[in-house]
């Protein structure tokens, strides 16, 4: 085809001058105003502001731990999408976040609420308890949420990992919980850590209170509590490992002396059921010696100034004799405080109904509260009101919390609680029990001990001094009777083996006790002033020792006095009887007699003696004493 024939399909456009005409069928459409997409300024300004409202309520929620957010929708979505323990982990990440990240308490504790623990006031008498914070990761994270009393560990010296996964179960029908993590920490060194970059971070912000420079290893000033908080006190719970020796109390010594600077109060944990072996320290004696050690190493730590409390916590298995052998271990050590108690491991009186409730470990949580409250009503009086107890074991709400105020607990603990309910657990508690006390003006104090009469909470000092009385006098006739018995036996056994060396026990085993009843006084009178050539000493002329100690006597007489004035061979001790006829019973009374009267001195010097008899070798029974060995040698004689 040419170029020429292509010229009219050219575009017109490129011509200003023609104008194309408007296809008919495009006249009759008629013209549509398009709205413009881009809002108006007043519908921008309302939205902007509603995101910006609703941006900062759900700040605000979130902030506020009270909030419902919390409880409502917050946990059941971390129960639902997390297991147990990952849920325990997200709760330790998010509480040691920085400040500006975590939830707080926006609220103020009540005047009411305030308490005395170990001689320090404390804003409000609720705790956290060991075994959330186990390696003091969210110390300021937990201060926040209004705790008045956080507890972290249990701290083990070396680091160890617990128990094998799955080691944490949520009994959710039972509102419980089951674990068996077996102390697993990072150690006594990442706690330490932990302590001291608290410590480090508090001196910059209040460089007056500390010397300066600063230390490498700095000590908390005198004067501030280690929580480094006024009206807050940090514990720090120390525990064994499973590979130190079962009777070694050197765990628990190295924690005092590492972290004990560090601490308001240390917590010996004698009473978790998932350490073999550990409860077995709650015993009378052994956890006196243990607490003994504890406060011996507390007692001679270089810092003196604000040295922690000692507390001990127990389990809510132990019965009415073994908790008051607590409460004598104790008393005898100097323990400050006790705190009751540890996870349970009963089962079936619980009347549990969840699928895990037969899983091995230790139970906390709502099941747990009544013995828990009976433990502390029976160890209450046996302690002194100058030592607190802490209560722990199932308290969720401000009610519990009174119930244990009133039995005598000074301050109360949550841990599983604390996993259902939220961050706003203190908060929430805290508030009920204020609308509790605000109708009758009462206060956290007054009600301490309310079931003892407030006066004394169950310690009658009268009563006890009286019991401790009633136990010396007993103890003290017991041992009169038991001296009484020692000393007759003795002296039975005294005669026996005279009887024997002397052949006076024939027909006799010579081990066997001789009877001292009155028929032997005449043979021992006979013995005592028996003349050489008599009759009585014819009749003990039967045995050789006795003949060999005759005829030296009768040789010595020879020698030295006078044939007309013959002396005695054994003095006579003023209390010689007439010869009986029996001579066995004779001999036995006069040998028991010369024991009981005065001895008189007998002249020992060696002299020569001519032609004297030689005495016949006798062999000595291993198992007589060295006084009968004497005897049958003739080195000894009876006075």
């Amino acid at each position: 085809m040419s170029r020429p024939q292509f010229i009219s399909l050219r575009c017109p456009l490129l011509s200003s001058s023609r104008r194309i005409p408007t296809p008919k069928y495009l006249r009759q459409i008629p013209s549509v105003r398009h709205a413009s997409t881009a809002p108006s300024a007043p519908r921008r300004f309302i939205s902007s502001t509603l995101f910006v409202a609703g941006g900062v309520l759900l700040v605000a929620y979130y902030y506020d731990s009270r909030s419902l957010l919390h409880e409502h929708v917050v946990m059941p979505l971390v129960r639902l999408g997390s297991d147990p323990e990952q849920g325990h982990k997200l709760a330790i990440r998010l509480l040691s976040m920085d400040k500006w990240a975590r939830p707080r308490d926006m609220g103020v504790d009540d005047a009411s609420l305030q308490t005395e623990l170990f001689g320090q006031t404390i804003t409000n008498p609720i705790g956290i308890a060991a075994g959330f914070d186990k390696d003091a990761d969210a110390i300021d994270g937990l201060f926040d949420l209004g705790f008045g009393y956080v507890e972290v560990g249990s701290v083990t010296p070396e680091p160890q990992p617990g128990n094998p996964k799955p080691r944490f179960f949520r009994l959710e029908e039972d509102a419980a919980a089951i674990n068996r993590y077996g102390f697993n920490s990072l150690g006594h060194g990442h706690t330490l850590a932990q302590l001291r970059s608290r410590l480090v971070s508090f001196a910059k912000s209040h460089p007056s209170l500390f010397p300066s420079p600063l230390p490498l290893n700095p000590l908390p000033p005198a004067g501030i509590p280690r929580s480094l908080r006024p009206g807050q006190l940090l514990a720090v719970n120390l525990g064994k490992n499973k590979t130190s020796p079962a009777d070694s109390n050197e765990d628990y010594i190295k924690g005092v002396k590492l972290l004990g600077p560090y601490a308001d109060v240390i917590v010996i944990n004698v009473s978790s059921p998932n350490t073999p072996g550990l409860r077995a320290l709650q015993g009378r004696e052994i956890l006196k010696g243990l607490l003994s050690d504890v406060v011996k190493t507390r007692n001679d730590l270089k810092h003196q100034s604000g040295l922690p409390k000692i507390a001990v916590k127990v389990a809510s298995d132990l019965s009415e004799d073994e908790l008051a052998d607590v409460a004598y271990a104790v008393r005898s050590s100097g323990v400050e405080g006790v705190i009751v108690s540890n996870t349970t491991i009963r089962r079936k009186e619980l009347n549990l109904t969840s699928a895990y409730q037969d899983e091995v470990g230790g139970l906390s949580g709502k099941p747990l509260f009544p013995y828990a409250l009976d433990s502390i009503k029976t160890l209450r009086p046996l302690l002194p009101p100058s030592i607190p107890l802490i209560g722990c074991g199932g308290v969720s709400t401000g009610e519990d919390a009174l119930k244990m105020a009133q039995a005598g607990a000074s301050l109360v603990q949550v841990y599983t609680s604390f996993g259902y309910r939220g961050v706003g657990t203190p908060r929430l508690i805290k508030d009920e029990i204020t609308s509790t006390l605000s109708p009758t003006n009462s206060r956290w104090t007054s009600e301490i001990g309310k079931t003892w009469g407030n006066a004394n909470m169950g310690w009658d000092e009268n009563r006890l001094k009286n019991d401790a009385e009633h136990l010396k006098n007993e103890a003290k006739n017991l041992g009169d009777l038991l001296n009484r018995i020692n000393e007759k036996e003795d002296l039975q056994t005294l005669i026996a083996q005279a009887e024997s060396a002397l052949g006076l026990g024939k027909g006799k085993d010579a081990s066997t006790p001789t009877s001292t009843s009155g028929n032997d006084t005449g043979a021992r009178d006979n013995l005592a002033g028996a003349q050489p050539g008599s009759e009585a000493t014819s009749a003990l002329e039967g045995s050789g020792v006795t003949r060999g100690l005759l005829e030296a006597g009768r040789e010595q007489n020879i020698q030295t006095q006078p044939a007309s004035a013959p002396e005695r061979l054994i003095e006579n001790t003023g209390n010689s009887a007439a010869p009986p006829s029996d001579g066995e019973n004779a001999g036995a009374s006069s040998i028991q007699e010369a024991l009981s009267s005065t001895p008189v001195a007998v002249d020992l010097t060696p002299r020569v003696i001519v032609d004297r008899p030689v005495v016949p070798e006798v062999i000595v029974n291993e198992r007589d004493n060295e006084w009968t060995q004497s005897v049958r040698s003739g080195q000894r004689r009876l006075v």
